[in-house]
């Protein structure tokens, strides 16, 4: 095979941001040819964000259009007459105000695969109301560990919604174009950042206020520890008493092997601190061949500078170095998922705000 499995698949969008733009630089490493609508003048409120925003909009083009105005709106209806996804990040009914809600946009091109991704969804008393990943994520429920004083402030910057939103827009768009399949006609597809926050909770959700396995958490080789040399690793030694037995010997914590895990959650403070203090006398590359000699589950703490340098992310090929349209230069991510039957593409830019103001559809095969 060649070419990318969405070849062929043009998706128009008027997302803005985070999730939507995400969702759209998925499909279009996977070979989606993918024209973003961007404001006059301003583009994408992102792009003043030197980096973030060339790193999720690349392989994309642009074309600079306001769609208040009747030419720019009627060059827009012009896209999506012959698209196969459209794109939006508005509040819920402000694109129907301007006669492109989906009820427009589906009369015009029946085959049409509407995607509208907002914070609390298109339904709900809560679908008005604005919010940032914060606001979503004690909606959602990741923050409920917060309420009972386990875990202070903020959480990670890591920001769920955004991120849980932008790739379930791409599997509900993905799902919806089977569907196609089998009926010809295309479809609206609801995504809420809220929801999908509590979409991440679901194997969790029905364990709430019962008696069961407590969290990994509360294992005392859960945790992040320094070596002697002040750099830190992972040991992620959850329910398993092997792994825990293991652990023991390898730190000459002879007493300990053997301890079953109600005691282990039960000591955690105390056996964590002499878990750390084992830790802390020897370098990082001492521990490296102890540990994968009896392969346990530990790993380097990356910063975010030391990706490119690990040697396993290097194997893998994840991430590759990208030119801007500024002329500078940096890292990006590559798209995680591999086939067997298509080869990763090589990655182009992200594009100047309206670089493609005569963008039109490639032709398909």
């Amino acid at each position: 095979m060649t070419g990318l499995p969405l070849a062929g698949l043009r998706v128009l969008s008027m997302a803005e941001q985070y999730p939507g733009p995400l969702a759209t630089m998925i499909l279009s490493d996977m070979g989606a040819d993918v024209i973003q609508i961007e404001r006059p003048g301003s583009g994408d409120p992102s792009r003043y964000l030197v980096g973030f925003f060339e790193a999720i909009n690349r392989g994309k083009r642009s074309v600079a259009l306001d769609i208040r105005q009747s030419a720019d709106h009627a060059r827009v209806l012009e896209l999506v007459a012959e698209a196969d996804v459209f794109l939006e990040g508005f509040r819920p009914g402000k694109l129907a105000k301007q006669g492109m809600g989906y009820a427009d946009l589906s009369a015009l091109n029946p085959r049409l695969i509407y995607c509208s991704i907002t914070g609390y969804g298109q339904t709900g008393p809560y679908r008005d109301r604005p919010a940032h990943d914060l606001s979503f994520q004690g909606v959602g429920g990741a923050l409920a560990e917060r309420l009972d004083g386990s875990v202070t402030g903020l959480p990670s910057s890591l920001l769920l919604g955004d991120n849980a939103s932008g790739l379930y827009a791409v599997i509900g768009i993905l799902a919806a174009l089977r569907g196609r399949d089998a009926t010809g006609r295309g479809t609206q597809i609801d995504v809420a950042l809220s929801d999908s926050v509590t979409s991440l909770l679901t194997a969790f959700v029905g364990m709430e206020g019962r008696a069961g396995d407590p969290p990994p958490q509360a294992e005392p080789g859960y945790d992040i520890f320094l070596c002697a040399d002040g750099l830190p690793i992972t040991l992620s030694i959850a329910h398993e008493d092997a792994y825990w037995d293991r652990l023991c010997a390898d730190l000459r914590l002879d007493d300990l092997v053997g301890m079953k895990r109600p005691a282990r959650t039960a000591q955690r403070a105390g056996l964590k601190a002499r878990i750390a203090a084992a830790i802390a006398t020897r370098t990082r590359a001492a521990w490296e061949p102890v540990m994968e000699e009896a392969g346990q589950m530990w790993g380097p703490v990356n910063r975010l500078s030391d990706l490119p340098d690990d040697p396993h992310l290097q194997a893998r090929g994840l991430l590759s170095r990208i030119t801007r349209a500024d002329g500078g230069d940096q890292w990006v991510v590559r798209q995680p998922v591999l086939f067997s039957a298509w080869a990763r593409p090589d990655l182009t830019r992200a594009p100047a705000l309206n670089e493609h103001p005569d963008a039109r559809w490639e032709e398909t095969e």
